[in-house]
């Protein structure tokens, strides 16, 4: 009996401490509950609403009693009242703080009116202290409390960036077992909070509660006169650690000038490529260009040829002399290459070896100033008269042994293939020219 008796209790006990501890975890959170406070309380609310509707703030401070000593419109003198008015009420700003505030004090006053009629670019949330007194609440819910707070932010004016920072270091507990609790409890929550920083495209999270304390971790009494709330010293701290981050967000922190930079870097040295390489090619097509000096007369040969076909019908008027003039015209064209060497060969020679280590632009220039002095002193050849005249002598008339010379001179023409070469086309044509006028004469003389 005893024993069944033993066993009763025991199943009743663990059917309440179950029974207990699933209450507990249906428990909701109160630090995510919004909650409004007492009558004056709302007074101040009612006095950020109308704040909040006159518009025109860019910089929003929000948060607990430590935010509040901040001071500005609807606010005291406060240790900090000094400094906010010279270094961010010029950046529009607004403290919309207040003492013994919790999170979900402040999650309440967003959602009644606090943010309608503002998008404010920057927030700057510090709050959680009150909730860690005692069993109030523990890090995980304060943190809850916290990004609730940030939602909320998003829901009203999505464009708004949070500087959220870590919860200031305290040392307030009644003895020095509540001292550590409440530090582990505070430490842990800026742990978990801390990861809410996105990289700073919606949240940034900044952790300045080094600077509140001395070398051995103690907080100093001219900073924090009741290790809680700070002195005008403290805020000045608190001022100067910020000021430049809330000075970047608001202006958004967007700088990128080094790119430009590289990209003309990378374009100037790409000019000299492209340009270098051109004149190195011309430089190259007008070197083989100069001994190959019966390509280009090719295109100019028909021309005297043309003239040669017209002076055939006037040299059998006058005999066979006026075949050599002709000759002397069209031998002219024929040695066009000698023409270079009567303007100096070895001159644009060395202009060309002058040109090649020169990559500038401007060696095309002096390429095209040769080609016109190459056309130029063509129809003057003092020296090939000279070859003329060794010619003359050999189709002497009186002879028929010049006769035999063109019959064996006649199958030579026959190689045309060097269309480009224009001494075959003149040995035809000459040759043809004494056909006509010496076969006559010959053919006169034989029937006499």
């Amino acid at each position: 009996m005893k024993t069944l008796k033993f066993a009763l209790l025991c199943a009743i006990f663990s059917s309440l401490v179950s029974v207990a501890s699933a209450q507990e975890s249906k428990k909701e959170n109160s630090a995510t509950k919004p909650a409004p406070r007492d009558k004056n309380w709302e007074k101040r609310h009612e006095a950020f609403v109308g704040i909040a509707k006159r518009g025109n703030v860019d910089l929003l401070f929000l948060g607990d009693s430590i935010t509040d000593a901040w001071g500005g419109e609807g606010h005291g003198m406060g240790g900090g009242h000094k400094i906010f008015t010279s270094k961010f009420v010029p950046m529009n700003a607004a403290n919309f703080g207040i003492g013994g505030d919790r999170t979900q004090h402040v999650i309440w006053r967003l959602q009644n009116g606090e943010l309608d009629g503002i998008k404010p670019k920057v927030v700057q949330l510090m709050i959680g202290t009150n909730n860690s007194n005692g069993s109030d609440n523990t890090a995980e819910e304060i943190a809850d409390g916290v990004k609730g707070i940030i939602d909320e932010i998003k829901k009203k004016s999505p464009s708004t960036k949070v500087l959220l920072l870590a919860v200031f270091p305290r040392n307030t507990g009644k003895d020095d077992g509540a001292k550590k609790i409440q530090k582990d409890k505070i430490d842990k929550v800026n742990s978990i909070i801390s990861k809410l920083d996105d990289g700073g495209k919606s949240v940034k999270f900044l952790d300045i509660g080094s600077k509140f304390k001395d070398a051995s971790g103690a907080l100093p009494k001219e900073l924090m006169p009741d290790q809680l709330h700070l002195s005008e010293k403290g805020y000045e701290i608190w001022a100067n650690a910020v000021e430049g981050v809330l000075t970047s967000m608001l202006k958004g922190d967007q700088t990128k000038a080094p790119e430009p930079t590289k990209t003309v870097k990378n374009v100037e040295p790409a000019k000299p490529t492209t340009g270098t390489p051109e004149p190195a090619k011309t430089v190259k097509k007008v070197e083989p260009a100069s001994p190959t000096t019966p390509a280009k007369p090719a295109t100019g040969t028909p021309e005297p040829t043309k003239t040669v076909k017209k002076v055939e019908p006037a040299t059998p008027t006058t005999g066979t002399p006026e075949p050599a003039k002709t000759v002397k015209k069209v031998e002219p064209a024929t040695p066009t290459t000698p023409a270079k060497p009567t303007t100096g060969t070895p001159e644009p020679a060395k202009t060309v070896k002058k040109v090649e280590p020169a990559p500038a632009p401007k060696t095309p220039e002096p390429v095209k100033e040769t080609k016109k002095v190459e056309q130029a002193p063509v129809p003057k050849t003092p020296e090939p008269v000279k070859e003329t005249k060794k010619v003359e002598p050999a189709p002497a008339p009186k002879t028929p042994e010049p006769v035999k010379e063109t019959k064996k001179v006649e199958p030579a023409p026959a190689v045309k293939t060097p269309a480009k070469s224009s001494q075959t086309v003149i040995n035809e044509e000459v040759v043809d020219v004494k056909k006509s006028p010496i076969r006559d004469f010959f053919k006169k003389l034989r029937n006499r």
